[in-house]
């Protein structure tokens, strides 16, 4: 009779089941088993008779997963058929939550083959798949709605290692920082609320960015210079993870720049504190000392993000799929769209929808763990960085 290979898996997230008994039940053989917060996994690559429907290997499945809590699937490996990793992240990640993930993605036709955890103090897990050939970022938009109810992360990428990037293009307000920069201005001038007000519409693509930064930048006329290194040094805060990301990439020999529409005075001094390569944001008009509410020279939109991470990628000679971007507004669409690996970053609701991939429950560095790096890859790479 003719052969076939098959790959299964079998999972359970209760004590109440034994799933490398059950899977051994239908191959005759031992297979391998990893467990992640309760949550245990069986695999085996197996080579039985051919069975062209089916059916064989199906009731052998079923019967096997006949007792409660136990899930699982088979693929009978085709030639057309693609290897890739499915990396599941954040501070709620328990069995249940990657018992639901496992469950989509068996239900999408990708088989997983192993499980590797990356960080048991952040929580995050990498799940080997073998399937369907289905884009990456598809597979991993088709399960957004149940990462999103399980209340994790999930990117589902190819074969990409992390050091095969060259570049990380990130935003600097409410990406790099945890603040808007010029809201904080604003509170100087005694107009947060309302500065703010437009910041949130104008990020959530309500507003065109050029006209609400113009009348933003407006409200601030008259404030003093020195306000803004006040604002530097009191009320800049970077975002959770920032530095432990920026310094794992820079070891990891990634060019990082920082594109943003907000403003070169933070820009620059960002560049020096964290050892960035490449910065660049709008100029504040300034005269005798205070601020003209103008902004000197072009505004650096979300059409200019697109085109500069373009430039920096052929100065760089680098490929679309070696360029990482990140951002958390509707201006940073259009860069995370030039990018081979494009993410949003606690973002509003349009960017989430409308990116290829999120961050959502993770913190910044929760991207290091997305391109495959464990703790212990982290510390080395973190030490390497100049």
């Amino acid at each position: 009779m003719p052969q076939a290979d098959y790959r299964m898996n079998l999972f359970q997230c209760d004590d109440q089941s034994d799933v490398a008994r059950a899977l051994s039940a239908v191959t005759g053989r031992e297979p391998t088993v990893t467990a992640f917060a309760g949550f245990t996994l069986a695999t085996d690559h197996w080579q039985s008779e051919a069975d062209p429907a089916g059916e064989a290997v199906d009731a052998r499945l079923r019967k096997a997963t006949a007792g409660a809590g136990t899930h699982g699937a088979w693929r009978r490996c085709r030639p057309d058929d693609r290897p890739a990793r499915a990396v599941v992240l954040g501070p709620e990640l328990d069995g249940a939550a990657l018992a639901a993930v496992a469950g989509h993605l068996n239900s999408q036709g990708q088989i997983i083959t192993g499980l590797r955890v990356l960080s048991s103090d952040f929580r995050a897990v990498e799940l080997h798949l073998h399937g369907a050939p289905v884009a990456p970022a598809t597979l991993t938009h088709e399960a957004r709605a149940t990462a999103e109810g399980a209340g994790v992360d999930l990117a589902v990428l190819g074969a990409h290692a992390a050091t095969d990037y060259g570049l990380l293009m990130m935003d600097m307000d409410s990406t790099l920082l945890a603040v808007e920069c010029i809201d904080e201005i604003a509170e100087h001038a005694g107009v947060k609320e309302q500065v703010a007000a437009i910041t949130e519409r104008a990020m959530n693509g309500e507003l065109d960015f050029k006209g609400s930064l113009m009348e933003r930048v407006k409200m601030l006329t008259g404030l003093p210079e020195t306000v803004l290194e006040s604002v530097y040094r009191e009320r800049i805060v970077p975002n959770p993870g920032a530095r432990r990301l920026v310094e794992a990439c820079r070891g990891l020999g990634l060019k990082v720049a920082v594109v943003s529409g907000g403003f070169t005075f933070f820009t620059e001094r960002l560049e020096q504190d964290f050892g960035l390569d490449f910065t660049t944001a709008n100029v504040l008009e300034v005269n005798d000392g205070h601020l003209t509410g103008q902004v000197r020279g072009d505004i650096v939109d979300g059409a200019v993000k697109a085109a500069t991470l373009r430039d920096l990628r052929e100065q760089l000679g680098l490929e679309r799929g070696q360029l990482i971007a990140m951002g958390d507004g509707a201006n940073d669409l259009p860069m995370i769209g030039e990018a081979g690996l494009g993410l949003a970053f606690h973002a509003k609701p349009r960017v989430r929808e409308q990116a290829p991939y999120n961050l959502s429950h993770s913190s910044l560095d929760g991207l290091l763990y997305m391109l495959g790096l464990s703790d212990a890859d982290i510390h080395t790479y973190r030490s390497r960085a100049d």
